[in-house]
């Protein structure tokens, strides 16, 4: 009888070592299915209304750990996207995304608490971020392992940092996330994952509720596979609308032999150091009709879209800074455009706005046959004090372009030189040779 007690209590106490330690240098191929649905609160000629949403997402790609953090989490990677889509439907009108040939190498890196993912060939467009840069973290995962041995039942909480990162929060409020170990069978262990996390994304509080659970394998000491449900309730922000979803995320990681798309001679053009240089997180914007191009930072969020104006609003650390209203305007005779007189009244005849002192008025120095004019004012836009700063992008073809920068007037100093930036960046294609 003391024998069968000592094996029993030897089998109670017996642990499994659950971690990882990547290496610079390993790789892994990873896959991605996502599935959302829910719907979304906004307001339609003064009045509430929900729209149904629904997303679908798939992500295959080869990924290489180029770097690994003091605290063994690999935190800078290049991935190759094989496959990387999403259809969006939102109150029955399904919109497609894709990624573009040439930015299929990406790099992901962890950069003060955020995954920054940028292109070495070049900026990426909003909506390319979107389909790569913000879908579930997939270096953040092995996080959730404890990094030590421990036995079926134990429980372990789960980093806030590797919560943030898990949950796509700019900043986390609180978190109650726990991990355990549930059952060993076959030399995998199965661990489920489950708790509350809030915190704040793109300026709007966000409430989640995460029911997941994930596999290990004993033998080639890696999580293999993962299988992440949330409930999430968002806050209507300054960029986004209320919305009420429900998300799955499946994710199998396999280890494989480097693969010749991420070789040293393929990744030449990853460029080293710990923060990538700001051309290359900058974002592109491209006019449905080819009137024009923009460069813009990634803390500017498109909020309206159209033929006659394109709006956006800059959010620093969740803050709302400043408006950007874009317009293309009526194209000028070869060579010409507005003199600044009649750009001033263009500006002072728009609906709503009574300038009262102007601050600043004068050309920007511009390059490629370009001509760029600012004036900055304060005034009352709808009986509201606010500062403006007026820009007109005037191209060699007589192409022009409008851009309004709208802040209260104590958020000028966080705007900084960031709309000269945007107005520098206006290029116009069709001057182009060629185009």
């Amino acid at each position: 009888m003391v024998a069968t007690l000592a094996v029993v209590r030897a089998g109670w106490a017996q642990t499994y070592p659950l971690a990882e330690t990547p290496q610079a240098g390993d790789c892994s191929r990873i896959h991605l299915e996502m599935h959302l649905s829910g719907e979304m609160n906004v307001n339609k000629e003064g009045k509430p209304v929900s729209l149904k949403l629904e997303a679908r997402a798939t992500h295959d790609y080869p990924e290489r750990i180029l770097q690994v953090s003091s605290d063994g989490l690999a935190e800078r990677a290049a991935r190759v996207y094989e496959t990387a889509q999403a259809v969006i439907t939102v109150d029955k009108e399904p919109v497609h995304r894709t990624l573009r040939a040439e930015r299929r190498l990406l790099v992901a890196q962890r950069t003060r608490d955020r995954l920054v993912v940028f292109s070495p060939a070049g900026p990426l467009t909003r909506e390319e971020l979107e389909l790569t840069g913000e879908h579930f973290d997939t270096l953040a995962v092995p996080g959730l392992l404890p990094g030590r041995a421990v036995s079926v039942g134990e429980t372990w909480k789960v980093p806030n940092a590797i919560a943030q990162a898990l949950c796509n929060f700019e900043g986390l409020v609180e978190q109650t996330l726990v991990c355990k170990l549930e059952e060993v069978k076959d030399q995998a262990a199965r661990v489920a994952v489950t708790g509350k996390a809030t915190g704040i994304d793109l300026g709007a509080l966000a409430k989640l509720s995460v029911e997941a659970s994930y596999y290990y394998d004993l033998t080639t000491k890696r999580l293999t596979r993962l299988e992440w449900k949330q409930k999430d309730e968002r806050d209507q922000g300054p960029v986004s609308p209320a919305t009420s979803v429900q998300t799955t995320v499946t994710l199998t990681r396999t280890s494989i032999d480097r693969p010749a798309t991420l070789s040293d001679v393929a990744l030449v053009s990853v460029p080293d150091g710990s923060e990538p240089a700001t051309q290359l997180t900058q974002l592109e914007y491209h006019d449905a009709k080819g009137r024009f191009d923009m460069l813009y930072g990634r803390e500017w969020q498109a909020v309206s879209q159209g033929d006659e104006h394109v709006v956006m609003r800059l959010l620093d650390r969740g803050d709302f800074v400043a408006q950007l209203t874009l317009t293309p305007w009526t194209q000028a005779e070869k060579g010409k455009h507005l003199t600044p007189d009649e750009f001033r009244q263009a500006m002072a005849d728009t609906p709503g706005w009574d300038p009262d002192d102007e601050l600043q008025a004068g050309e920007v120095p511009a390059e490629g046959g370009r001509w760029i004019y600012r004036i900055s004012a304060l005034g009352e836009l709808d009986e509201v004090k606010v500062m403006q700063n007026f820009y007109l992008v005037a191209g060699p073809e007589g192409q022009q372009v409008v851009l309004a920068f709208t802040m209260p007037p104590k958020q000028a100093d966080r705007l900084g030189t960031r709309d000269l930036s945007i107005a520098a960046s206006i290029d116009f294609p069709g001057a182009r040779p060629g185009k």
